[in-house]
């Protein structure tokens, strides 16, 4: 829970205003089974190997994009 108000917390604070710029990757243990998510900041990583799909409708949370690709 902690995180969690973490992570609001920044979103009021800084957000999406261009300061601080955020890579994440993840993995599950298969071929193909991977993500990466970028905020104010270029491609990097995975994100220069393939095509790159914003983060909306079903594919907002990360629960979301698990069980869509699982």
């Amino acid at each position: 829970m902690a995180g969690v108000i973490a992570w609001r917390a920044f979103n009021q604070a800084i957000g999406s205003n261009g300061d601080v710029g955020i890579w994440h990757e993840t993995y599950l243990v298969a071929p193909g089974r991977y993500e990466n998510i970028y905020n104010n900041m270029p491609p990097y990583g995975l994100g220069l190997a393939g095509a790159l799909t914003d983060a909306v409708g079903a594919r907002q949370a990360a629960r979301q994009r698990i069980r869509t690709t699982a």
